[in-house]
């Protein structure tokens, strides 16, 4: 078995206010991973220090998506191919950025096609100061 960590892969996130429940930027995805693993943990780079929790939802499916900064509204399809929600809620602040982290997961799945899909959602009110400010990355033991 061995780790695999993805890259970071940059979100589009807008530099409105965002609501509790809104996508925060398009649905995004994470190409060439592990056919099959488990992901172990995930890391976010918040470049504007909002530190604001947010949920990673995962989808081993492509879906249609939400609108950034529209509420989050998958499909009941979508749904069933959900690997689950993500809550990242552990946040590290520095002088200008932040790092928010969620270790010890144990999210199972399969990939035959090598690309995991996400939208990520914030649970509060951010602002952030410019469209690239936030990144995601996975870590999967296969």
């Amino acid at each position: 078995m061995g780790v695999y960590v993805t890259p970071y892969v940059e979100l589009a996130v807008g530099t409105a206010l965002y609501a509790s429940g809104d996508a925060l930027g398009a649905k995004a995805k994470f190409s060439n991973v592990p056919e099959h693993g488990v992901i172990v943990g995930v890391k976010v780079i918040d470049r504007d220090k909002e530190s604001v929790n947010l949920d990673v939802v995962l989808f081993t499916a492509d879906i249609a998506g939400t609108a950034a900064n529209d509420p989050f509204a998958p499909t009941d399809a979508e749904l069933q191919t959900c690997l689950g929600a993500i809550l990242v809620d552990v946040w590290k602040a520095f002088s200008d950025n932040s790092l928010g982290s969620v270790a010890n997961l144990g999210f199972g799945y399969w990939a035959p096609a090598g690309v995991l899909y996400f939208q990520c959602v914030t649970r509060g009110t951010p602002t952030y100061t410019a469209t690239d400010d936030v990144r995601v990355a996975l870590s999967i033991v296969h």
